[in-house]
């Protein structure tokens, strides 16, 4: 299954918008009569001579799409197009567009054209391969059984949308990140669902950004765990690194309103001594959760009615009066209008930490988890088979544990932010492929909005190629079409110009679609400084605008002939100037303004050079 083209009549910013996704085919679209009562088109279909079957020679790779275009030209409009109008479960209209497509039927490669009757399309077909299909007033489900097949879209972005509907349909695959925010809410409440107030207090006490890191995490492990991890463009890492974290308790020093908090803390780490390096985990693990909760209590907690403390007993470990004063917090009462009321977090707290303690506690006996530094607070996670059940484990103790700050970080080997995001963008579809319970339909249509926008230029270079080589084999079962957006020329210097879709923004509200019968030059293998300056990336300007307004102002400086004075430190930045054109020329300029004698000292500096240079070069010949 493939989508060649689409014509979008009027949907967000896309108006009288033509979207060729085809690189076999080349589609124009016609206005014949611009009156307002009768608009009469034609679609001219023809083949593209600069086509090339399988040219990636990937066998279930359909097809690939690159839609180019500065920021607000409409990239992203397109996809939204796509994710809220195609897949099989939403109810969108779109009897006003046209959609050209193909599908397999028993072997057989089949094209359709898909229009509305009330259009008053004419179809000039060169090619003569596609049937049409006609669709009035029909209801979706009709259209759809007799027309679009069936296919899972999948969308990726890095970024947050703002104002996106991020609702996954029957057919749409919604891993951005924003999506990934909504579902870590939405796990929360399905997970609880009988426990209304574990949800509540899961939700109210842990940001959206904690639970969308900590799922990212678990995909990251389930990935790395894996083969297909091998294909990562860096040393992938073995272990995860989870630090305990103390920091909090700076809250109560010389916190007057709790000073009797802080004055318990110091006695409590003063007792807190452990010869072995696992004992001081457990009980830097105990302690953290213990300032957690104080915090929580005595921060968080506007009005609190509870009062709940117990006195440390003289002969007491730190390990044992913390482990006390969670478990004898089990039904207390605190008297709320003349009732005595259950406090439902401390029922759970008193029974949940003692699990967590006792799973941590196994497995450091088991040697699952490696304490690797001295003060105990520090533990690294060995990346095994049986990792990731552990994680979930882990994450959910913590979850139910913390309050509203958090007492445990979470990180991989010193990777960097660019290591993290393709990290994620790898986890993020190997989680839907090994680990959904949605079974992925045959045909793909895979959306990566701008995927390589954050990266090293290096990685920019190499991304196309490690994303082909992985979804390609990752989905090795299925057919894909690939498209990308993206406003960086590293991406179409990897295609033919016939896989390219060059948007330009031409108005407030309004962009044009460039045919793929475009006089641009040819992108692939394309030198990267050229394609920087086509204007649809940089405006042929190559240089920053900050130097750019330096320079203007320099030249401005040298043409003004009411200015006779020597500004010494735009000579000084003239002779800063990294491209030697450019710099030569302003130098000819300032020559120029300054008649003679400045050429004098110019020649005169050149002269002093040449004499260094005969004196080094002497110094260097008596020293053989």
């Amino acid at each position: 299954m493939q989508i060649h083209y689409l014509w979008i009549n009027n949907s967000y910013y896309l108006k009288d918008a033509g979207i060729n996704l085809s690189s076999r085919f080349i589609f124009e679209m016609e206005l014949l009569n611009s009156s307002q009562a009768n608009q009469t088109r034609t679609l001219i279909i023809y083949e593209n001579p600069d086509y090339i079957p399988d040219f990636f020679e990937k066998k279930n790779i359909k097809n690939v799409t690159a839609i180019i275009g500065k920021n607000g030209a409409g990239k992203s409009s397109i996809l939204k197009y796509i994710r809220h109008h195609l897949p099989d479960g939403i109810s969108a209209n779109f009897h006003e567009d046209v959609i050209a497509y193909e599908m397999e039927e028993e072997n057989e490669i089949l094209f359709y054209l898909l229009i509305p009757d009330h259009l008053g399309l004419a179809i000039n077909d060169k090619t003569e391969l596609f049937t049409i299909q006609r669709f009035g007033d029909i209801p979706i489900e009709s259209l759809r059984f007799s027309g679009i097949p069936s296919a899972d879209y999948i969308h990726y972005s890095y970024f947050l949308e703002y104002n996106e509907d991020m609702n996954n349909y029957s057919g749409l695959i919604n891993i951005s990140t924003t999506a990934y925010l909504e579902a870590a809410r939405t796990r929360i409440i399905e997970e609880n669902l009988g426990n209304k107030n574990v949800q509540s207090q899961l939700l109210a006490k842990t940001s959206d950004l904690q639970n969308l890191y900590l799922d990212e995490v678990a995909r990251a492990i389930q990935f790395l765990g894996a083969e297909d991890s091998r294909r990562l463009p860096f040393e992938r890492p073995t272990e995860l690194t989870v630090e305990i974290n103390l920091d909090d308790s700076i809250y109560f020093e010389d916190n007057k309103k709790h000073l009797e908090i802080n004055d318990l803390l110091e006695e409590l780490y003063r007792r807190n001594i452990s010869k072995r390096k696992e004992d001081r985990l457990i009980n830097n693990l105990l302690l953290a959760i213990f300032i957690n909760f104080q915090i929580d209590e005595k921060k968080y907690s506007i009005n609190n009615p509870s009062k709940y403390q117990i006195p440390l007993n003289e002969t007491e470990s730190a390990f044992e009066y913390i482990t006390r004063f969670f478990e004898e917090m089990k039904g207390y009462q605190v008297r709320i209008e003349n009732d005595e009321v259950r406090i439902t977090r401390y029922d759970l707290l008193s029974s949940i930490i003692p699990e967590f303690i006792e799973f941590m506690e196994d497995l450091i006996k088991r040697k699952i988890i490696k304490v690797t530094l001295g003060e105990g607070t520090q533990f690294n996670l060995p990346l095994t088979e049986e990792t990731e059940e552990i994680f979930q484990r882990l994450r959910d103790y913590y979850l139910k544990v913390k309050g509203v700050s958090t007492f445990f970080n979470f990180r991989w080997r010193s990777l960097s932010t660019g290591e993290q995001s393709y990290l994620s963008f790898m986890s993020r579809f190997y989680h839907i492929k090994h680990h959904e319970h949605h079974k992925l339909q045959k045909n793909l249509v895979i959306m990566i909005d701008e995927g390589d926008a954050c990266y090293h230029p290096e990685w920019q270079r190499q991304f196309f190629n490690l994303t082909l080589n992985y979804l390609s084999a990752l989905f090795s079962e299925h057919t894909i079409q690939l498209i990308f957006t993206a406003n960086t020329p590293f991406l179409s210097s990897d295609l033919p110009k016939s896989n390219v879709l060059f948007l330009e923004k031409t108005g407030k509200r309004t962009s044009l679609y460039h045919s793929k019968e475009n006089n641009r030059i040819q992108t692939f293998a394309a030198n990267i400084h050229t394609l920087y300056s086509n204007s649809f990336y940089m405006d042929g300007i190559l240089i920053g605008a900050f130097a750019k307004n330096k320079l203007d102002k320099i030249i401005k400086y040298l043409n003004d002939k009411k200015v006779t004075s020597r500004n010494e430190d735009y000579l000084k930045t003239i002779r800063l100037i990294g491209e030697p054109v450019l710099r030569r020329k302003l130098l000819d300029m300032w020559a120029e303004k300054f008649g003679l004698n400045e050429e004098r000292l110019r020649l005169q500096e050149r002269l002093d050079e040449i004499d260094k240079l005969i004196k080094e070069n002497n110094k260097g010949t008596q020293n053989d």
